[in-house]
């Protein structure tokens, strides 16, 4: 795993979990982080940061859905032509703020269009549509549209296929990579790992962008750990205590890897410590990786110790933390992990049971392997 390819994906995808809902992208973009002015110990305030940031986000995304609907409006009043370079705006701005459920109304009016859109209007349209239908739960459909646009059967179902431009002359490759997170995380929240797999397989054979490949092979690596056991976790942590996954059969463990750099990660400490709380008791239990030590071509533990040490104390990190470091032993390669934030979640017999938790279904998933 290139640590480049961490720090590239976390910036291009918004985060592990950029495609977790429609607008949840916007909860987890980058901010500035005001200095913690907290006493050691303290737990967060209810109704603090978190709150701002939440009600801040919700009047963004009432924006920025006020802005697609305008823009529909305004298409549907335009001469085909200047109706096409409206709805290539609409599309890629849903593609760009995660918002592919509100863009699919337009994008089946564009298909249905007579005369024909211009084929790069008509693939965003058929993007928007693909990965709408998995936002409804239509994961076998959304699967079929996914063959439909990108398979074998493209390259030799005549005319009307062969005039579909291909991807990457639509779109660049943080885009692409951004409609690979939005559909990976609609398919793993769905708990759909066989058409995960299957789409991702399809994804990486017959892509010819050496990123999205990547990023492919990655996420294929980590949907096959899900029914297996746990790679091994064990080390000291970064208080000098032994720590063994092995050890904790028996509890659900989550499995968070993140980096003190990674914004995001800070916003998403707070909720993951109400499930914490609200889960210990019943055998619930955390353990932190840090990948600070894998950044710049690698470092060693001990260099980046105490910037570790110094985010855990300001956040009131309550759960034991270590720090993986490139090699044999690096835990996040074991787990296949390419950007960052990203969790997984063991059940009780040590088999690894989901992958990329978000906020909106980390609860219902840690009680389901609680039971």
């Amino acid at each position: 795993m290139s640590p480049t390819w961490i720090g590239v994906m976390a910036t291009s995808l918004g985060l592990a979990t950029l495609a977790t809902s429609p607008g949840e992208a916007q909860a987890q973009s980058p901010r500035p982080r005001p200095a913690d002015t907290r006493q050691a110990g303290a737990r967060p305030a209810s109704g603090g940061l978190q709150a701002i940031q939440d009600e801040y986000d919700r009047e963004l995304l009432r924006i920025e859905r006020e802005r697609l609907a305008r823009l529909d409006r305004l298409a549907a009043s335009q001469p085909p032509e200047q109706a096409d370079a409206t709805y290539e705006t609409l599309f890629r701005l849903a593609i760009s703020n995660n918002l592919f459920a509100e863009a699919d109304p337009a994008a089946d009016r564009i298909l249905a269009a007579t005369p024909a859109p211009a084929p790069a209007v008509r693939f965003l349209a058929e993007t928007i549509n693909l990965i709408a239908s998995a936002d409804r739960g239509e994961y076998d459909r959304s699967l079929a549209d996914l063959r439909r646009l990108v398979g074998p059967s493209r390259k030799s179902a005549g005319v009307g296929a062969s005039a579909r431009p291909a991807p990457s002359t639509v779109l660049d490759t943080p885009s692409l990579l951004i409609l690979c997170g939005a559909y990976y995380q609609r398919l793993v929240q769905g708990g759909r790992f066989d058409v995960a797999r299957e789409a991702f397989a399809l994804l990486e054979k017959e892509t010819n962008n050496a990123d999205v490949k990547e990023y492919c092979q990655q996420r294929l690596r980590q949907l096959n750990l899900v029914g297996k056991p746990s790679p091994t976790v064990r080390g000291m942590d970064i208080d000098g205590k032994p720590l063994d996954l092995a050890a904790m059969k028996g509890s659900a463990v989550l499995v968070v890897f993140w980096a003190t750099w990674c914004v995001p990660n800070a916003a998403e400490v707070e909720w993951l410590d109400s499930v914490y709380e609200a889960n210990r008791g019943r055998g619930f239990r955390i353990i932190g990786i840090n990948l600070d030590a894998l950044q710049n071509g690698g470092s060693r533990p001990e260099v980046v110790q105490p910037a570790v040490r110094q985010f855990l104390v300001e956040h009131n990190v309550r759960w034991p933390n270590l720090i993986t470091s490139p090699g044999p032993d690096d835990i996040a390669a074991a787990f296949g992990v390419s950007e960052i934030p990203s969790n997984v979640l063991i059940g009780r017999d040590g088999h690894v049971i989901q992958v990329d938790l978000s906020r909106k279904n980390m609860a219902e998933a840690v009680a389901a392997a609680l039971r």
